[in-house]
């Protein structure tokens, strides 16, 4: 029995061998790849470690980098985010890891920054915190502290500049609806006249119908009068016809 768990415990132990030993060859690939700025190539490697030993941090760390430099932040925060689970990590390297997750977060806020503000300052918050975790751990980094101030810097921008496309649009709207109210004053306005302006011809139109009524009713009374006129005419040239004298006995 003894020996039969002595043979496992070799297996066990040359398979670890082995695969600490592919891990490692898989990690030197990819640094010299990295070196190179063979970016696709170290990716690879770091990909092939890490499907042998998922918690290698190294490699977690050396692929956030691969991808920090391709500027695919999301994923190298993952990456570093993903080293940090990995317990009893030594301080300068949990140091590092940090302050190179905070960098991420801080690329990537300002990728956003001119198209989603509220994601931007998400980013930068993240990356104030990432910085003040890598000071608690190494307080003399002068880079560190320069990028914290960096990004506490652009995360007040953000605010500021939300800040200012928020009174922007609350002014656009004030000014939109004053534009309404005018609209709708000038429309009224305009109703109002073309109201007058129909009341008006149609006063126009009365006055004209009245007035050829008018006219009418007077040729009709000209034309009654001389039809009198020509009839008591006709009556005065009508020679009286004078009737039998009778005689005077």
């Amino acid at each position: 029995m003894k020996s039969y768990i002595l043979i496992l415990l070799l297996i066990i132990g040359s398979t670890l061998c082995a695969q600490n030993k592919a891990v490692r060859s898989n990690l030197r690939g990819g640094n010299k790849a990295y070196k190179k700025s063979q970016y696709d190539n170290a990716q690879t490697n770091y990909h092939k470690a890490l499907a042998t030993d998922s918690t290698y941090y190294k490699a977690h760390y050396n692929l956030g980098n691969t991808l920090y430099r391709q500027k695919q932040y999301e994923e190298a925060a993952q990456h570093y985010g993903q080293a940090l689970q990995i317990p009893e990590l030594p301080k300068k390297d949990l140091s590092k890891i940090h302050h190179n997750k905070g960098n991420s977060h801080l690329q990537w806020g300002l990728s956003q920054h001119q198209e989603d503000l509220q994601a931007a300052m998400q980013q930068y918050q993240q990356a104030v915190n990432e910085y003040q975790e890598a000071l608690k751990i190494d307080p003399k980094n002068n880079d560190t502290r320069y990028n914290l101030a960096y990004a506490k810097k652009m995360l007040a921008q953000a605010q500021q500049d939300q800040q200012n496309n928020q009174n922007n649009q609350n002014n656009q709207n004030n000014q939109d609806q004053q534009n309404n109210q005018n609209n709708q004053n000038n429309q009224d306005q305009q109703n109002k006249q073309d109201q007058q302006d129909k009341q008006n011809q149609q006063n126009r139109q009365n006055k004209q119908d009245q007035q050829k009524k008018d006219a009418e009713r007077l040729l009709e009374a000209v034309s009654n009068n001389e039809k009198k006129t020509m009839k008591d005419q006709q009556k005065e040239a009508t020679p009286i016809r004078t009737g039998r004298i009778e005689k005077d006995w």
